[in-house]
């Protein structure tokens, strides 16, 4: 996400020699992670960030992916989301702190 100047956190991270942590996915979770990232892709952000996927839009992603989930994927995901949308929106509140 980036700020008023056009500054993602870890570019400013960068800038003042901070370490940006990598996201650590053991290779049993590549899939779903590399799903989530797709799916989060073709999601639209509302006027306060990135809105929750709903179900219909993961069962229109599976039928033109033609992936196959469990439920227990499906869960996973949900929880991905949750805490990519709770990020975000931290992060939206940081930079409207910093530009106060």
């Amino acid at each position: 996400m980036r700020d008023a100047n056009g500054e993602t956190r870890r570019e400013r991270n960068e800038a003042f020699e901070l370490i940006s942590p990598e996201a650590e996915v053991p290779e049993a979770g590549h899939a779903l992670w590399d799903w989530f990232w797709d799916l989060r892709s073709a999601q639209a952000s509302g006027f306060s960030g990135p809105a929750p996927l709903s179900h219909q839009e993961m069962l229109a992603w599976l039928q033109l992916t033609g992936n196959l989930l469990r439920r227990e994927d499906v869960a996973v995901l949900k929880v991905m989301d949750g805490r990519y949308c709770q990020v975000v929106e931290e992060e939206t509140e940081a930079i409207r702190a910093r530009e106060a």
